[in-house]
């Protein structure tokens, strides 16, 4: 089952992952800024055509 969160910055879904050692692959939305941090078992394009993402123009932060 693959899990997604949802963040109010990127900052936030960074802290989250360090904190909990999540690993993962953020999405940042650039016109809300909001954040989702999907699971490491994705790949970028997969991210990119999820419903979270899609549409948006941002930002994808490496799976740390």
């Amino acid at each position: 089952m693959l899990t997604f969160r949802e963040f109010k910055s990127a900052q936030a879904a960074r802290d989250y992952r360090h904190e909990h050692g999540t690993g993962g692959w953020i999405f940042e939305d650039e016109r809300t800024g909001k954040a989702v941090l999907f699971p490491p078992e994705m790949t970028p394009t997969s991210i990119f055509r999820h419903p979270l993402a899609t549409g948006k123009t941002g930002n994808l932060i490496g799976h740390g």
